[in-house]
């Protein structure tokens, strides 16, 4: 099904009317009339998926059909049955997830699970470790604003407008060197993102940062600060500073020995977008938006309607593409994930998932300690806090929310548009540059200290 993309003009409203119409007559011609279908019957109280609201999450009350009706033109669209039928056609691509295979072939530790229990997994975590110590609108960071992104239909109040809407431009980095001895080729963030700001966080500052975000008796802040006292795992430690920075404030993180080759207001620009079998899904943002006015007064629920990624990741490896044999160029899933650079928005859920994932081991190690038991210096941190957990928390979401398998992103050469989330084609954020090529989408090279110069 070919995308086309209209200009604004006199004719706009009318156009996406008679295609609506189209869907509409060829593709559930149920949809006429609201009595055809009942939301009780097709969402089973999850209603969640339909509108924003932490009580609805939290109380698993109902809605009824009516609550969720618009009104197009004249024509009643029943908007609940629309996301009902999306959301079972995500759910019927995700339950045909073969989790032995992935596991087997390309090392994937993902379970399906439908999106009632991923939320149950979000909220658990958020309650061990952030609930009891972050007031209700302490810098925004409600659990509210994570479990928006897993509704089909987000609050219009939580779309507060383009700019600051985008993601924040702040480039976050740290390390255990002195800032004023990092690699030339870091220069290369601020020379290319001059309206960016630039912030170099020390180990200390780590905690200073963690102090003002969080209380100190936080289970963050508690297992972060028995990570420091440990001393032997101070990569997992930079690793959550990564994830726990971008959830809570979003913007972009990347290593010390990276260099930005091109703006990242450039990064990915005209992805290749994700086509579902189901066409309702791309029409629904339209269904949304051509509502009558009074309608959105009665309820204000939209679609977001600014485009930009709430999130942006790289391949490193597609081994179903290149034919290689991952596990003996140690990489600990065929389909693997950059994460020495991240761009996203704040609140977004694949991050609390990962350090969800991380702080558990943490947690499992101090209590061990603490029994005294004898805690082994190899841990497989890889898997722990690196690529592998942070792989499966985006392609868990992936799964879970679009129905999107991780097979389906290998063999692109051009980026990715999956719902929110952007994925650079293998490359782009490599460290092959000097050496080999990179690709078209060449953004960020890596890890290659003496080797690189500015294009």
């Amino acid at each position: 099904m070919s995308i086309i993309t209209l200009s604004p003009n006199r004719y706009y409203r009318y156009i996406l009317f008679l295609l609506f119409l189209i869907i509409l007559f060829f593709t559930i011609p149920s949809l006429h009339s609201p009595s055809s279908r009942t939301i009780s019957s097709e969402i089973p109280t999850d209603v969640c998926g339909l509108e924003e609201s932490s009580d609805s999450c939290t109380d698993d009350s109902s809605t009824t059909e009516s609550e969720l009706e618009l009104e197009l033109d004249g024509i009643q669209i029943d908007l609940g049955s629309v996301v009902s039928n999306i959301q079972e056609s995500v759910e019927r691509s995700g339950k045909k997830y073969d989790e032995d295979w992935y596991r087997n072939e390309l090392g994937f530790k993902i379970r399906y699970e439908d999106l009632g229990q991923y939320r149950s997994i979000l909220k658990g975590i958020w309650k061990r470790y952030f609930s009891n110590d972050i007031e209700e609108n302490h810098r925004g960071n409600k659990l509210d604003d994570i479990l928006r992104y897993t509704n089909f239909i987000r609050s219009r109040s939580g779309v507060a407008g383009r700019q600051e809407n985008a993601i924040p431009k702040d480039i976050y980095t740290t390390s255990m060197e002195d800032p004023d001895k990092l690699p030339d080729q870091f220069d290369s963030w601020t020379k290319e993102n001059k309206d960016h700001n630039v912030r170099f966080v020390d180990d200390n500052g780590i905690d200073d940062w963690l102090e003002e975000a969080l209380s100190p008796a936080s289970g963050v802040g508690k297992e972060m600060k028995w990570l420091k006292d440990e001393g032997r795992w101070g990569v997992v430690r930079s690793d959550l500073f990564r994830y726990l920075v971008l959830l809570l404030n979003g913007g972009i993180y990347t290593d010390t020995d990276t260099a930005c080759i091109r703006p990242i207001s450039e990064w990915g620009k005209n992805p290749i977008k994700y086509q579902s079998d189901n066409p309702l899904i791309e029409a629904l943002p339209q269904l949304s938006s051509l509502s009558s006015s009074s309608t959105h007064e009665r309820y204000p629920i939209s679609v977001e309607a600014d485009d930009a990624p709430s999130l942006i990741v790289a391949l490193e490896v597609d081994s179903p593409a290149s034919n290689t044999d991952w596990r003996s160029e140690t990489f600990v899933r065929g389909i693997q994930i950059v994460q020495w650079t991240i761009a996203s928005k704040k609140g977004h859920p694949i991050l609390l998932d990962v350090i969800g994932h991380a702080l558990e081991k943490v947690r499992e190690l101090r209590e061990a300690e603490e029994r005294g038991w004898e805690v082994d210096d190899e841990q497989d941190i890889l898997e722990w806090s690196g690529p592998g957990a942070f792989t499966d928390a985006v392609f868990r979401y992936l799964l879970i929310r679009y129905g999107f398998h991780p097979k389906s992103v290998s063999g692109y050469d051009k980026p990715l548009r999956v719902g929110d989330v952007l994925i650079m084609p293998v490359y782009s954020f490599r460290a092959d540059a000097s050496e080999g090529y990179q690709g078209d989408e060449k953004v960020v090279w890596h890890g290659f200290f003496g080797r690189w110069k500015p294009t």
